[in-house]
């Protein structure tokens, strides 16, 4: 995995997740982007890269339900 501040960070609380019991997936992680997106002006950069991320959350999901590999 890559050596980032921000990556270990994502690491941390995908443990603490672990560790509450937390049934949260990747659709709720779509969800909550969404909804957080719809309520920020964003410059288009940044929305497409935003779009981006949940475009691969998504296919990724997808994948997951309909019991396909990447």
């Amino acid at each position: 995995m890559i050596d980032h501040p921000i990556i270990k960070q994502f690491e941390v609380h995908a443990e603490l997740l672990d560790i509450s019991g937390s049934v949260e997936a990747i659709d709720d992680a779509i969800v909550q982007l969404a909804a957080w997106m719809d309520g920020l002006d964003l410059s288009e950069d940044d929305e497409a890269l935003l779009c981006h991320i949940g475009a691969v959350l998504y296919r990724e999901g997808l994948r997951r339900r309909m019991g396909m590999k990447p």
